[in-house]
């Protein structure tokens, strides 16, 4: 596999391609389902951990699946047991990967929730009270908004 910035190392055979994308998948599991965990536990900087490993593992997985795509025939002759496994990983790879994103939903929502509550109710306490007006009657008007806050919607 070829990562980027490095020379282009062949294979010595299809089974030695094939267990370097099973190591690669695997490892990219591991680190997305540790990133899923610390989402779970409420842990915001959880997707930090490992950045860059993720990163570069990403990169490398996108790029070699990108060239079998181009060309199937470079995992031609791997032994079955090993495309067997490398399929397996890749599909548990993908559910990870969905779960991930529901878990990163549900955190986005429910920070984007605490926001707008916040934001609401620093509003109402720093709204003007009713007062009276020109014609002698209370004039409730419409509330000032916070002032000295900004939210962004898409928090």
């Amino acid at each position: 596999m070829t990562l980027p910035g490095q020379n282009p190392m062949p294979f010595a055979s299809p089974d030695d391609r094939a267990d370097e994308l099973l190591a690669i998948t695997r490892r990219l599991h591991t680190l997305v389902a540790a990133e899923i965990e610390a989402l779970n536990a409420r842990k915001l900087d959880g997707a930090n951990a490992d950045w860059d490993e993720k990163e570069r593992l990403a990169h490398a997985w996108r790029l070699e699946v990108a060239q079998i795509k181009a060309n199937p025939n470079t995992l031609k002759g791997a032994a079955e047991h090993r495309m067997t496994a490398l399929r397996t990983a890749a599909q548990e790879l993908q559910d990870a990967l969905e779960a991930h994103a529901r878990s990163l939903s549900a955190m986005k929502q429910v920070t984007e929730g605490l926001v707008r509550s916040i934001a609401s109710e620093i509003a109402s306490v720093r709204s003007a009270p009713p007062a009276y007006g020109r014609s002698g009657t209370v004039n409730s008007g419409a509330k000032r908004e916070a002032s000295g806050l900004t939210v962004n919607a898409k928090a």
